[in-house]
């Protein structure tokens, strides 16, 4: 296809929103948590490549200067999202992802924590519960699993969910969650 433009394909390359898709051979090499996907330094490239999308999204979305994953110097553990929506033969559609740095400290408490440092999700699978339905098996593999502001209003919105749940703590130490920023 051809462009008027000679910078619009570049554009367009960097702004369009996609779902990365790992074959069948890759994912059985995947450590799986429920449904979802465990990527951690050790995961093959192919899934951290699929993480520092997600993130590269994330980032894009949000206005951060950085993205919080990068599939060469892979930080922390980032669990993926297949699609539910979309079926693809031989391989999955990755729909979303969480950041999660096991061992956060914060002021006031004596142990490290566990923490989702970033959520996201692409825009067709959002409102359809994917990150509701996968946290009781990321709380469960990481116990006390929290996720901290700064929030976006979805993000506050989940965290207010989580915990009508009671699949969220309410507090860390004395501090009320929603007052909690990185």
């Amino acid at each position: 296809m051809g462009y008027q433009d000679p910078g619009a394909a570049e554009v367009i390359r960097r702004t369009t929103v996609r779902m990365p898709y790992l074959p069948d051979a890759q994912l059985a090499k995947a450590d799986r948590l429920g449904g979802s996907i465990v990527v951690d330094p050790s995961s093959p490239i192919a899934l951290r490549r699929a993480a520092a999308q997600m993130a590269v999204q994330f980032r894009r979305e949000t206005g951060y200067d950085f993205a919080p994953y990068d599939a060469g110097e892979p930080d922390g553990v980032v669990v993926l999202i297949p699609t539910r929506r979309f079926l693809i033969a031989y391989g999955s559609l990755i729909a979303g992802a969480i950041g999660i740095d096991p061992t956060a400290f914060y002021e006031g408490l004596p142990q490290p924590v566990p923490r989702a440092t970033w959520v996201y999700l692409h825009p067709y699978e959002r409102g359809r519960a994917a990150v509701t339905d996968v946290w009781p098996a990321l709380a469960q593999r990481w116990p006390g699993l929290s996720l901290a502001g700064p929030f976006t209003p979805a993000g506050r919105a989940l965290v207010d969910r989580l915990i009508e749940q009671g699949q969220h703590p309410t507090h860390l130490g004395e501090t009320p969650i929603h007052d909690i920023a990185t």
